[in-house]
C-alpha cells in the first residue's frame, strides 16, 4: 500500500518481543511504554521505507504484561493516529492469549497467515477459534504462506475452511498464496522490506496481488 502512494502505519503488538524494527533496520528511541507514559504519540512514531511504525520493546516484561486497561489505552492511541493514514496493519504476536485476541479484534480485517507445516494448521485453527468464540470475529482472511505450489495452497485452505465450516460460526475467505521465496528471509537479515530489496521476487509480486485483492 505505501509503495502505491497510501500513507501507511504499522503497529507492532509484540509488545514484549517486538521485531518489526528490525525488519524495518531502524533502532527506536522510545516505543509504546514512553506513550503510555504520557509522551505524545506522534513523538513515538519511527519513519522507514515510505512506512511509520509504532514500535513495541523487545525484552519488556513489563509490556509482556500489561493489563486491559492500559491494553485498552493502546488501542484507543492506534484510533486516534488511523485518521491520520490511509492503511493501518496491526501485527499481531504468535499465540492465542488475551492480549493477542484483544488486539485482533479491535482491527477491521483479520488475516491469518498459515503454513502447511501440521503444527502452523493447528495454530491457525485455534487462532480462528478464540477469536471466534472469546472475541466475537465473524470473517478472517487466511493467507497460504511459503506453499510450493498452486495445489498445496488449495489443499491448505481446505482442510482449515473445512475444519471452520465445521465447528466455528465463522466465515473465512482465501487471499492469493505466497510462495516459499529465499528472498523473504534474506530482505529480513539485511532489514529491508522485500518489496524494496527483491520487489520482482516471487514473494513480492505475490503480496502486490494480496494488496490488490484487498
Amino acid at each position: 500500500h505505501a509503495q502505491m502512494g497510501a500513507k501507511t502505519l504499522i503497529v507492532d503488538t509484540d509488545l514484549g518481543m517486538a521485531d518489526l524494527n528490525l525488519l524495518l533496520g531502524v533502532a527506536p528511541d522510545r516505543n509504546v511504554l514512553d506513550a503510555l507514559g504520557g509522551a505524545a504519540i506522534e513523538d513515538v512514531l519511527l519513519h522507514a521505507h515510505g512506512i511509520s511504525l509504532l514500535p513495541a520493546l523487545n525484552g519488556s516484561y513489563v509490556l509482556s504484561n500489561l493489563g486491559p486497561a492500559a491494553q485498552n489505552r493502546i488501542i484507543e492511541m492506534i484510533g486516534s493516529l488511523a485518521t491520520k493514514f490511509d492503511t493501518l496493519v496491526v501485527d499481531i504476536a504468535a499465540g492465542i492469549g488475551q492480549i493477542q485476541t484483544t488486539f485482533a479484534s479491535a482491527t477491521t480485517d483479520t488475516l491469518v497467515v498459515v503454513n502447511p507445516e501440521p503444527l502452523s494448521m493447528a495454530d491457525a485453527y485455534a487462532a480462528l477459534k478464540v477469536l471466534s468464540t472469546e472475541q466475537g470475529v465473524k470473517h478472517a482472511y487466511i493467507v497460504p504462506n511459503r506453499v510450493t505450489s498452486r495445489a498445496q495452497a488449495d489443499e491448505v485452505v481446505a482442510r482449515l475452511s473445512a475444519l471452520v465450516h465445521r465447528f466455528l460460526d465463522l466465515e473465512v475467505t482465501a487471499l492469493p498464496y505466497i510462495p516459499a521465496d529465499p528472498s523473504v528471509s534474506e530482505s529480513a537479515q539485511i532489514g529491508v522490506p522485500l518489496s524494496i530489496n527483491a520487489p520482482d521476487s516471487p514473494a513480492a509480486r505475490a503480496i502486490r496481488q494480496i494488496v490488490r485483492v484487498l
